[in-house]
């Protein structure tokens, strides 16, 4: 049956408007590819006649708790593809939370309070996560491995690495680090928890967070060979005064640039993080203990025991694992967002 348009319809108008204003910043790119999504997941809902013609005449009808209902179904059964796809009737947990996530977002910018039907949805099986064993004979190695002579981009990886293990922060809050929030006299790094998942009202929490000493050590040589990388004049002392950037992360030798030391984004840290991991993973092959690390950060990460995020300036000490108290089949407890 072919789809009725619905360009005119006066909940259609509100909703474009709607969505633009949630689209602007400081929403991501992917947070308003999101939004635009669903919106357009409505227009073809009204257009299939997935949810009552009434729904039409307003957005507060639209975004009623029947009419979100009859969407969120719909949209499970696969029923508002505009393409053909391999599972055409099914519609997987984490894009139904995404449209949930998304509903929220634009009830709250238009002041309507979003009901949204009771789900069971299937238990998400988590990845396996590294061991404390071998993470702290990798705690223990970043000490011993940064040190002037290694290349750039071991300093880099060692001090990413280090930071991950010590505060457990995700890639996003990993890029969006600058200089002034790591302080080496203290030994300590600001981090800003971002909200994820199922709390899109959450606002960020900043917190500091101790560093262990092989990751101060780690760190100290990074910023040494980033202050090299970001100098706009090489001839002129190096320093905050002569950099072309503040990120924490900077790239080495970025394809198609003419230059390095610039700010390193998630895609860069993520193909950044898995080269570096496979040559580590080779160099630690014959080290008593160790196992393959993931080729995600994300797993690493999630092996990491992080007390929750405390109010504004808070300092507590981070708590990796201890080499003298891990057994091998050791796993701290799994963090899981939302």
């Amino acid at each position: 049956m072919a789809d009725a348009p619905t360009t005119a319809a006066p909940c259609v108008e509100a909703l474009d408007t709607l969505v633009e204003r949630a689209c602007e910043p400081p929403t991501g790119r992917s947070r308003a590819k999101q939004l635009r999504w669903v919106a357009g997941e409505l227009r073809t809902a009204l257009e299939r006649g997935a949810i009552a013609p009434m729904a039409t005449g307003s957005l507060a009808l639209l975004l009623a708790p029947e009419t979100l209902a009859d969407y969120l179904t719909a949209a499970e059964h696969g029923l508002l593809r505009r393409k053909p796809a391999a599972r055409p009737g099914q519609a997987s947990p984490a894009s139904m939370r995404v449209r949930e996530d998304c509903l929220r977002i634009l009830g709250a910018l238009a002041g309507i309070t979003v009901i949204l039907p009771d789900r069971n949805p299937p238990r998400v099986e988590l990845r396996p996560v590294v061991p404390a064993r071998p993470r702290s004979i990798l705690l223990g190695h970043l000490e011993h491995s940064a040190r002037p002579g290694h290349s750039e981009s071991r300093s880099r990886i060692l001090a990413i690495i280090g930071t991950v293990l010590d505060t457990g922060c995700r890639a996003g809050e990993l890029c969006a680090l600058r200089t002034d929030d790591v302080d080496l006299h203290r030994g300590t790094i600001r981090l800003t928890r971002l909200p994820q998942h199922r709390n899109p009202r959450t606002t960020p929490a900043t917190e500091t967070v101790a560093l262990s000493s092989p990751t101060r050590t780690a760190m100290r040589h990074w910023l040494t060979v980033r202050s090299h990388l970001v100098a706009r004049d090489t001839t002129q002392p190096l320093g905050p005064g002569n950099e072309t950037t503040d990120a924490l992360w900077v790239s080495i030798a970025p394809s198609g640039h003419p230059r390095p030391g610039l700010p390193l984004h998630f895609r860069g840290l993520a193909r950044a993080y898995a080269r570096a991991i496979h040559d580590l993973n080779t160099e630690m092959a014959a080290e008593p203990g160790w196992h393959p690390l993931p080729q995600r950060m994300e797993q690493l990460r999630r092996a990491i025991e992080v007390e929750p995020a405390g109010p504004e300036g808070l300092t507590r000490t981070a708590s990796p694992a201890d080499p003298a108290t891990c057994t091998e089949g050791d796993v701290c407890r799994i963090i899981t967002a939302g």
